[in-house]
């Protein structure tokens, strides 16, 4: 069963993540703070990562940098999440998540982007 970790801090949006992926037969860790990302990754061996942006009190997107910069959570596929940016702005930053999911997201939408990326 292929592992993907959810890091989200709104409840609601957790659950929603959860439920849709879980009916599809992937085993969900939803995590609500990135502050223990690095010891869940590594006792959790995500297949791919669902990361916010805007998290509480943390940017999602220096979270993305330190994940991409350690070798051992490099090629892990990260999908990033937000309500607030958009893809043209993902794309205008230095450091290129897998793919993108604009919120409140397409549940459509969210399950060709994991299938595509479990794929790989």
């Amino acid at each position: 069963m292929k592992r993907v970790l959810v890091v989200d801090d709104d409840p609601d949006v957790l659950e929603v993540f959860q439920e849709v992926l879980e009916t599809e037969h992937y085993k969900v860790y939803p995590l609500l703070s990135p502050r223990y990302i690095f010891k869940t990754i590594k006792d959790f061996r995500p297949d791919l990562i669902i990361l916010d942006i805007m998290l509480n009190g943390m940017d999602g997107r220096a979270v993305f940098k330190e994940l991409r910069l350690n070798p051992e959570t490099a090629g892990i596929p990260i999908i990033m999440a937000s309500a607030r940016y958009d893809e043209n702005y993902i794309a205008s930053q230095k450091y290129h998540p897998d793919d993108y999911l604009e919120k409140p997201f397409n549940i459509t939408d969210l399950l060709r982007k994991v299938g595509a990326l479990m794929e790989n």
